[in-house]
């Protein structure tokens, strides 16, 4: 695989955002299963091994749009522009941000009434790294996001997804939670599409994935 440094006579151009098709799918080291179910123009829906299917964005910076849990249902409205940080640089190493807001409502059940929160996003994205994480090693862009309180502007929340044009995809996500003083990393331990990704295929991988995790814990 080429380094960073090789890699800039790869991708000369800014880097598109990330296309996905029904079938592809991501198996990462918690043993949480990412399936695109169906695509519809911006929004994608997904779902796991298990569970209601989800909708979110093609911009994986953009929390989930619409879900549902038991009988609890969830949806979001953004309100920016976080498609700005799209296409990533521009072919010179040279970054972009984006800030954007987000209104989330959720229902306990259908006749429970909606609770309502703002939450403020800012996103920048950074230098071609180089990335070894389970499923190998990748060339990936750094995109980091700063999760705002809307009225105080106390700091809540920082994710970083490092995105991998080679796979179209993220390899790695660190999120820090600053109000529990937690940080947790998940990992790409196999990117499949088509036949390849058979349920019975993904169950065996996300099976091994939360054993590895598990040991590794202890």
């Amino acid at each position: 695989m080429a380094a960073a440094t090789a890699l800039a006579a790869v991708f000369p151009a800014p880097v598109p955002m990330p296309e996905y098709e029904p079938g592809d799918a991501f198996v990462f080291s918690d043993g949480r299963v990412e399936r695109v179910i169906n695509s519809d123009g911006e929004r994608l829906t997904w779902a796991g091994l298990s569970g209601a299917s989800y909708k979110r964005s093609r911009n994986f910076v953009v929390p989930v749009l619409e879900w549902r849990s038991g009988r609890a249902t969830g949806r979001r409205e953004v309100r920016g522009s976080p498609d700005a940080l799209w296409p990533i640089g521009d072919g010179k190493g040279s970054g972009k941000s984006a800030r954007f807001r987000v209104v989330t409502e959720t229902k306990a059940n259908a006749q429970a009434s909606a609770k309502r929160s703002v939450s403020l996003w800012v996103c920048k994205t950074g230098k071609l790294k180089s990335f070894t994480v389970q499923a190998g090693t990748y060339d990936a862009i750094p995109v980091k996001c700063d999760r705002y309180s809307p009225t105080t502007m106390r700091l809540l929340e920082q994710r970083e997804w490092d995105y991998a044009p080679e796979i179209g995809h993220y390899v790695r996500r660190v999120t820090v939670n600053y109000l529990r003083g937690t940080t947790r990393t998940v990992e790409l331990v196999a990117a499949l599409s088509g036949p390849s990704a058979s349920k019975a295929r993904l169950t065996a991988l996300a099976r091994a994935a939360r054993q590895s995790d598990k040991t590794a814990r202890q």
